[in-house]
């Protein structure tokens, strides 16, 4: 019996593993993926298709492709005509709001980009085409994984990102939906060429991940990733202001390895820089005074910024300390300051006497260098003997590329390479969660 028993849990056991990891199949409404390649500023008034074996002609009913018909032919321009298409001077009717075609077998052909799946078209607005390729969402996903990292890159940082990949698809999946599709073909949502994005790598990692998601709780987690966190990745309320609990910051050295070109980075700004910045987003705090941060998590994070001007302040938060100046990352220093960083000294007669306030006029006010001293750790020196010396310029010294929530790409790429899996990849980056 002790026998039968050890088997008994054995057996529980291997079902216990298979259930927690077992690649389930994805609910059917997420099967196919719609995404927008050419819509509002992009919308065509003509396409060119083409494809090896002919068409099949109808609508989508949601995310269903029903059949009408054949097409003859294995190349034509479709172009837009009021409430359906043209095609070789045919008018096709929408039916159900819409009109989609798609090959017999084999690629597809959207203006010479191949794609897989089939193409729907909507009329906008203004009488153009929207148009949408419709396919399998792993398909889509071996074709993202290629454009959003390397595909040269380890296997399992591949297949961490494909999972990242599919349940980001998911947890945006309405994003786009007041265009009549799910996600667009950009870094708005992410990047998408069809299979110009493949390689044997990228479908070897969405096969291996087919239909797996990353959770937390019963949810689908939003997997958001960015190249390169900076040697630690971001609290989510000090990037876009909602507290997401798996989004929260973790150490991350594997980061900086050699080959990440953001592991580093400086950027000069000038107070004229501010100043027309400051501007140009029609704020006017007078001529700036210092520019400092004033708010930063314990990994150096920064999350507010204040820049000091002659008629008040402003106050930088989140996220706007990166995109306000262009920044890099949010994980960055100031050096340079209105003042120096030493105690400043008058000198009187014989004696230097501590000056522990004083106010710059202007830069042309009446100043004689020789007349300051400042206390360093060379003692007294004269103030114009002093290299960091007000400056009109401020050095931002910082690493890291994006946002910095979740996944960094670099850091993926180096677990990687040290022996880590795509799931302990995945649990390092979002805390809390699990892949199912």
């Amino acid at each position: 019996m002790k026998k039968y028993g050890m088997l008994i849990c054995l057996f529980a056991l291997l079902i216990f593993v298979f259930v927690c990891n077992h690649v389930y199949a994805i609910d059917s409404k997420y099967e196919t993926v719609k995404i927008g390649l050419y819509y509002s500023s992009s919308a065509k008034s003509q396409v060119n298709l083409s494809s090896d074996s002919g068409f099949e002609a109808g609508y989508m009913d949601g995310s269903n492709f029903v059949v009408q018909s054949s097409l003859p032919g294995t190349s034509f321009s479709v172009s837009a005509s009021s409430g359906g298409v043209m095609i070789e001077g045919v008018y096709y009717a929408y039916e159900n709001g819409n009109f989609a075609l798609k090959p017999l077998s084999g690629t597809l052909y959207i203006d010479g980009e191949a794609y897989r799946g089939g193409v729907e078209f909507i009329t906008d607005s203004k009488g153009l085409l929207t148009i949408i390729n419709f396919v399998n969402i792993n398909d889509y996903v071996a074709a993202v994984v290629g454009k959003e990292m390397s595909p040269i890159w380890h296997i399992e940082a591949l297949k961490a990102q494909a999972v990242c990949a599919r349940s980001y698809c998911i947890t945006t999946w309405n994003k786009h939906s007041s265009l009549g599709f799910n996600l667009c073909n950009t870094q708005d949502c992410q990047v998408y060429h069809g299979i110009s994005g493949e390689t044997e790598s990228t479908v070897l990692a969405s096969l291996e991940t087919k239909d797996q998601l990353l959770m937390y709780g019963q949810s689908v987690a939003e997997a958001l990733y960015s190249s390169s966190s900076g040697g630690s990745t971001g609290y989510s309320k000090y990037v876009w202001g909602n507290d997401v609990p798996y989004l929260q910051a973790v150490a991350d050295p594997y980061d900086l390895s050699s080959d990440n070109p953001k592991a580093a980075w400086s950027v000069t700004l000038t107070k004229e820089d501010i100043k027309k910045k400051l501007t140009n987003a029609s704020i006017n705090i007078g001529d700036i005074i210092d520019f400092k941060v004033t708010g930063a998590d314990e990994y150096g994070r920064t999350y507010e910024i204040t820049i000091y001007g002659t008629n008040g302040n402003y106050v930088l938060k989140n996220d706007r300390t990166r995109s306000f100046f262009g920044l890099y990352s949010q994980k960055y220093t100031i050096s340079g300051s209105a003042v120096p960083n030493e105690t400043l000294y008058a000198l009187t007669s014989t004696d230097a006497v501590a000056v522990t306030s004083f106010n710059v006029l202007s830069s042309t006010a009446n100043i004689v260098p020789e007349s300051f001293y400042i206390s360093g750790a060379g003692g007294l020196k004269c103030y114009s003997d002093v290299d960091d010396t007000p400056s009109d310029s401020y050095v931002i010294h910082g690493s890291g590329w994006g946002h910095g929530l979740g996944m960094s790409q670099y850091g993926a790429k180096a677990m990687a390479e040290q022996g880590f899996d795509y799931i302990q990849i995945l649990q390092h980056y979002y805390v809390g969660t699990y892949v199912q």
